[in-house]
């Protein structure tokens, strides 16, 4: 698959865009049981980062929100990230080979806490580069009764920062923000730069919709994947490594 020029300008208004059954039906189903699969494993130190919260509807039960640094784990997942169509898309749109910066698993079962209005930059990215992509792939659909993510349509806040680091945006502080729901079947692909606002709900429905988060920065900028993570590591451990006698807590 390659990019029309209407592609490409929707993705320098918006700051996003969706790409519809970049992967098949046979193909998802194998990714699937691949993150059934990590879900399932133990924790372990230096392994991949299981991250777990008390569900929103029972806070005596802790739930596996995410799981990031999978690629070391699972030679099928590092299939997509450097999927050669997924890898000239990205290419297209930063206008030169990418390079992967982090990758992660959002399970978000039934329980799970919302995710706050944000821009991804928020979270100190600008020190690993100067322009990022994620790709936002569906493992399992997403509709508004599971929380799909929401992504602002306006185009107001693509280019820069809307407010200050490590914190969630206010949207009544938002002049203009328009929030729409962008509902996902497996196999669909959304991708987004790291201004673009965007926020998810709590899911309150039976159904869980996990999502895998794949961003890159370009290529001229580096390759900071080990430091990303050995810095995630040291100020927000995974569960099972953390200090008993530290307070941890997720901001964006």
């Amino acid at each position: 698959m390659v990019l029309d020029s209407t592609q490409i300008q929707s993705f320098k208004d918006k700051g996003f865009l969706v790409i519809r059954n970049l992967f098949d039906a046979s193909f998802m189903m194998n990714i699937l049981n691949e993150v059934n699969r990590l879900d399932a494993l133990d924790p372990i130190n230096n392994g991949p980062m299981k991250y777990y919260e008390p569900s929103q509807l029972n806070h005596d039960e802790m739930i596996l929100i995410r799981i990031e640094k999978f690629l070391e784990e699972s030679s099928l997942l590092k299939s997509v990230v450097y999927d050669e169509t997924l890898i000239k898309i990205i290419a297209a749109l930063l206008l030169q080979d990418p390079i992967l910066l982090k990758e992660k698993i959002n399970y978000k079962p039934y329980g799970s806490p919302p995710d706050y209005l944000h821009q991804d930059s928020q979270a100190g990215w600008d020190k690993f580069g100067t322009e990022f992509i994620s790709a936002l792939i569906a493992v399992e659909e997403s509709n508004v009764d599971n929380a799909c993510v929401e992504f602002d349509v306006s185009g107001h806040y693509k280019d820069a920062l809307a407010g200050p680091l490590w914190e969630p945006l206010n949207p009544d502080s938002l002049e203009n923000l328009d929030l729409q729901p962008i509902e996902t079947k497996s196999g669909d692909v959304v991708l987004f730069n790291s201004y673009v606002p965007h926020a998810s709900d709590g899911n309150g429905s039976l159904d869980r919709r996990c999502n895998i988060y794949i961003t890159y920065n370009k290529e001229t900028d580096g390759d900071h994947r080990r430091q990303y993570f050995n810095e995630k590591r040291l100020s927000f451990p995974p569960n099972n490594e953390r200090d008993p006698n530290k307070d941890y807590s997720f901001k964006v």
